[in-house]
């Protein structure tokens, strides 16, 4: 009897270990970005900070793939003028392609809401699949023109981001987060909004607060809810007073 307690309680203390080692290890990440013509600023900080990112993310153990596409009313590879990189291991691609949105901004409505959608499946992004975290942050200073087009709303995007798994983060003006609340990744204690007026005020702060929201967010992504340690170790339980109870 002793023996079993023993295992039991070995079973559920590396199931705990091996579940938060898993999560904690890879992510995919990709930037949607508006480029129309005010965002000029946004994609020189995307530029000078993914690196920063990047070694933010490995030093919590967090191996990274990064990717960049660019969206007015279309969004990535739909139209030939939007920026674009696939997901990459290397961040100087997602810089060198980041300068070039910079310097190739254009006006247009911008449809946010299909961007982020478009974004979310392959093969638009090549997502690695299996233990990969998929993140998406959308960055744009404007309200989802979808409102208007008859296309995506918040509810259906927000559905479509939980079936494919996707962790969207936003980050735009505080007074346009009541159009995201409702789609971004949220829990208990995080919300995947971030105040695109921040990051213009104080950038270098801004992302030091950035990467520790991501790197918090992809390690607890995964683990499971004490709820449901509790249901195993309450079943592993249940199984030793069957066996006592088939002793006697």
């Amino acid at each position: 009897m002793k023996k079993l307690l023993v295992f039991v309680a070995a079973v559920m203390l590396m199931a705990g270990f091996a579940t938060t080692a898993s999560a904690a290890s890879y992510a995919d990440i990709v930037f949607m970005v508006d480029q129309s013509g005010s965002m000029g600023d946004d994609f020189a900080w995307l530029a000078s900070s993914i690196n920063t990112i990047n070694a933010g993310v490995q030093a919590a153990g967090i191996t990274a793939n990064f990717g960049l596409a660019g969206f007015e009313y279309d969004a990535g590879t739909e139209y030939y003028y939007n920026a674009y990189q696939d997901l990459t291991s290397n961040p100087a691609l997602v810089t060198a392609e980041a300068n070039y949105a910079g310097t190739h901004l254009y006006g247009g409505a911008e449809r946010s809401y299909h961007a982020a959608a478009w974004g979310a499946v392959s093969p638009n992004f090549s997502y690695t699949g299996g233990d990969y975290a998929k993140v998406m942050v959308l960055i744009t200073d404007e309200y989802p023109y979808d409102v208007y087009s008859g296309g995506w709303t918040e509810g259906s995007l927000g559905a479509y981001m939980d079936a494919n798994n996707v962790l969207l983060n936003v980050i735009t003006l505080q007074g346009l987060f009541g159009y995201w609340d409702g789609a971004v990744y949220t829990t208990s204690s995080y919300q995947g909004l971030f105040d695109l007026g921040y990051l213009r005020s104080n950038p270098t702060q801004f992302t030091q607060d950035f990467i520790d929201a991501k790197v918090k967010e992809i390690i607890e992504y995964n683990v499971p809810e004490p709820s449901t340690l509790l249901l195993l170790g309450g079943g592993l339980l249940g199984l030793i007073g069957f066996r006592k109870k088939f002793m006697k």
